[in-house]
């Protein structure tokens, strides 16, 4: 016979159940209106607020310029703009490879560039234009603080994307001796260069083999070490001939044997 259960003895426990589930209802509410005012106290504060802008990576130009190109100010909603638009922002200024931007500690903005690499001082007989490692010219406010060679003569683009391409496969201690190079390309000889190097030695090159040939420019000098400084030709073989003989409408030179070619 099944047991007959009083109504009244479980009233108890439902009056339990009932408070328990309008407590925790009770609680939901009260959570959600807690966050949703300090949501609202936090975007009304300066803790919402960008307040600093640091820039990391600017050579070509200064970090007040790329902060103004990305449109951010000091004091704006810190989360109230698109990464991805910044970035495209600044990606348009000249010169430039790679942006990254991020926020940071909260409060801070951290726009990091990659621009690129300064491969030669560009003279065109007026002023001086960086050729940059991708083959563009850039003009904008040269700043003559980068250690690189200048150009000379190089008005065609395709003789200066080739002289690019070897500048950037010449050994970093002969390129930062490299002082200037003089493009003297004829109809017949279309790729000859004249090169004045840092420690006084003038240099004959041809662009198609030029990084090949100047990356061995360091055994060369050290053989010439106590003799007159002079020019060394590098065009087929490798020659080597003093000012004094070579100014001096002199034919003799003396041949210098190319070590391990």
């Amino acid at each position: 016979m099944d047991k007959v259960i009083d109504i009244e003895e479980r009233i108890p426990s439902m009056r339990k159940k009932r408070r328990r589930r309008t407590n925790k209802k009770f609680l939901f509410i009260l959570t959600v209106f807690v966050l949703a005012l300090l949501a609202i106290l936090y975007f009304q504060s300066s803790y919402s607020k960008v307040a600093q802008i640091h820039v990391i990576g600017a050579q070509l130009h200064d970090s007040e310029d790329y902060a103004k190109q990305s449109g951010l100010l000091e004091g704006d909603p810190v989360w109230g703009f698109s990464i991805e638009e910044t970035e495209q922002a600044v990606l348009r200024m000249d010169g430039v490879r790679k942006v990254e931007v991020s926020r940071k500690w909260l409060r801070d903005v951290e726009i990091t560039v990659t621009e690129w690499k300064p491969v030669a001082y560009l003279f065109d007989g007026t002023q001086y234009e960086l050729l940059l490692e991708n083959g563009d010219l850039f003009k904008d406010g040269v700043k003559m603080e980068t250690e690189a060679p200048i150009l000379n003569n190089f008005d065609d683009a395709a003789i200066r994307e080739e002289m690019t391409g070897q500048l950037l496969q010449v050994d970093s201690d002969v390129y930062d001796a490299i002082s200037e190079i003089i493009y003297e390309g004829t109809e017949e000889d279309s790729d000859r260069l004249r090169v004045y190097m840092n420690d006084g030695y003038e240099v004959r090159a041809v662009i198609s083999s030029f990084a090949d040939k100047m990356n061995y420019y360091p055994q060369v000098t050290a053989q010439l070490q106590g003799h007159e400084k002079g020019v060394i030709d590098m065009e087929v073989g490798t020659y080597f001939t003093p000012f004094s003989e070579m100014y001096g409408l002199k034919e003799e030179s003396e041949s210098i044997d190319e070590e391990n070619e």
